[in-house]
């Protein structure tokens, strides 16, 4: 005799679309955790939910849409027999619920939005490409200068999203953008047509490496750290060249597992290829040469290497783009690092009035950070527990790997034998989400 199935018709078929797929049920829990953009501890408590669900124990309320892009599928279809008392905004966070249980919570807020965004995406594709179609081509090119200028202004939208956003938002954005420019790029093109195309492309490319690395792919960040500088010396443009170095250096340095001394050649390539006049871009590669030399506990050089940066940018035309704000920030870290307190607080307080949490987070915070640093030698509990405290207050989706690991660079100028205190271990034990 064959037991009746009494399970509700939801619950059958979000079985059937996981087993058609091949998955058992820790696969689908890390599909899920992937779609939301979380990465937890482990899968089991998603996977006794799971089980839960399959069994039509209780409805997959704040799940629906993360099954509905797990699966390629619209939450209509898949739940069209949906309970009526299913609530459409996230319920509060339950007392005793874990920060894995807040931070899902948190992310399934968005699942909807992603779900949304398979189904938009193809519509804006289809209207880029009709646009680009529209637009006359420049003589001898594939683009049109409306192309050209699209892109190139786009850099300041991915940049401002940089400073804000996650990396996967960052990259899906660069991601769209790479697609429309690389076919053009292996096209040939008039030589100042190639030039601005490769202008553009480098520095969507130092952004895409950037967003890489915080993401933990670090094949792929070298891959596109190799196609900025490529790109970059494709322009011509020798300053470009520099900046796309130094901004790679910067990016790069807080990496425990970087090669400091590498490092350190490509900021001195940065700063040969600045030239000798004073200008931002030299300025900016002298202080990311002093940001590698303090993390090598190169102390005095590092201060020598920023008082140069200090003398260029003392004699930049007034007429030229100054960027006070670049200056103070490496001021304030090279000086948090090398035990200066008085002039890492005036160069912090002098960055934080240019990057501000509303437009700027994640430099506004490590700039805190700094702030925690100038503690570590004296007081290096109360430190720890300073940097622990700035980064819990962000979101848990904004705890991103340039914010944990800035934090944990507090260690490199904590006493040796501090290492055992609570907090130091805590923090040195902080990981990105």
């Amino acid at each position: 005799m064959t037991t009746q199935d009494t399970r509700p018709e939801w619950a059958r078929r979000i079985q059937a679309e996981r087993e058609a797929r091949g998955w058992n049920k820790p696969a689908l829990a890390a599909e899920l955790h992937r779609v939301c953009g979380i990465s937890g501890r482990s899968t089991q408590s998603l996977t006794r939910q799971i089980l839960g669900w399959e069994r039509g124990d209780h409805y997959p309320r704040d799940w629906t849409a993360a099954y509905a892009a797990a699966f390629g599928l619209d939450v209509d279809d898949l739940f069209p027999d949906a309970p009526g008392t299913v609530e459409t905004a996230v319920p509060a966070t339950p007392a005793g619920e874990d920060a894995e249980d807040v931070k899902r919570r948190e992310a399934i807020q968005n699942a909807s939005a992603i779900a949304a965004s398979a189904v938009v995406s193809p519509v804006l594709a289809t209207l880029t490409e009709a646009w680009h179609t529209s637009q006359p081509r420049l003589a001898g090119a594939t683009i049109s200068q409306a192309m050209l200028d699209d892109w190139a202004s786009g850099y300041e939208v991915h940049a401002r999203s940089y400073a804000l956003d996650t990396p996967e938002i960052v990259l899906a954005n660069l991601a769209r953008d790479w697609a429309e420019i690389a076919p053009h790029l292996a096209e040939p093109q008039p030589v100042k047509i190639e030039r601005d195309l490769a202008r553009a492309a480098a520095k969507l490319a130092y952004l895409i490496a950037g967003s890489a690395l915080q993401l933990g792919d670090y094949r792929q960040s070298s891959r596109w750290w190799r196609i900025a500088r490529d790109q970059a010396d494709r322009s011509g443009d020798a300053l470009l060249s520099s900046w796309v170095r130094s901004w790679e250096v910067t990016t790069r340095v807080v990496e425990p597992r970087e090669d400091l001394s590498e490092l350190l050649r490509l900021s001195r390539e940065a700063l040969h290829l600045a030239g000798g006049n004073a200008s931002t871009t030299r300025v900016y590669a002298a202080t990311v040469e002093a940001e590698v030399l303090a993390f090598m506990g190169r102390h005095d050089a590092a201060v020598d290497a920023m008082r140069t940066a200090e003398d260029a940018f003392g004699q930049i035309p007034a007429d030229q783009s100054q960027r006070d704000e670049l200056l103070h920030f490496d001021q304030s870290l090279v000086y948090a690092l090398a035990g200066r307190p008085d002039e890492a607080s005036v160069a912090q307080s002098a960055a934080l009035r240019f990057y501000t949490p509303e437009r700027h987070l994640y430099t506004s915070v490590q700039l805190d950070l700094h702030g925690a640093m100038l503690n570590a030698r004296d007081d290096p509990n109360e430190a720890a527990k300073q940097a622990l405290r700035i980064v819990d207050a962000l979101p848990p989706n904004r705890r991103i790997k340039r914010v944990v690991l800035a934090a944990r660079r507090i260690l490199d100028v904590t006493p040796p034998d501090a290492r055992t205190l609570p907090a130091v271990r805590e923090l040195r034990n902080l990981s990105p989400v």
